[in-house]
């Protein structure tokens, strides 16, 4: 089992009871919470910086799909058609 290491840190005691109370809510505790929060936050940054390579053909087919004229879907059509209930 890999051994935890001490996080410490300092906040305004407003910011500690919103945790806390969102902690409660979630069924968790306060370190729990707080851990839960800031690895999903660093894993949507490390995504946002993450770089995708493809080869030259397959990135002109995608500019090209993007650049395409859209395809007709008459489910959609259909729907566009009818008036919205609350109209």
């Amino acid at each position: 089992m890999t051994q935890s290491v001490a996080m410490n840190m300092k906040a305004e005691p407003q910011v500690r009871s919103l945790i806390d109370r969102a902690a409660k809510l979630t069924h968790r505790n306060r370190t729990e919470f707080v851990l839960e929060a800031a690895v999903q936050r660093a894993e949507e940054v490390i995504l946002e910086q993450s770089l995708i390579l493809v080869s030259p053909e397959r990135y002109q087919a995608f500019v090209d799909a993007l650049d395409a004229p859209p395809t007709t879907n008459p489910r959609v059509q259909k729907v566009l058609e009818h008036k919205a209930p609350w109209e």
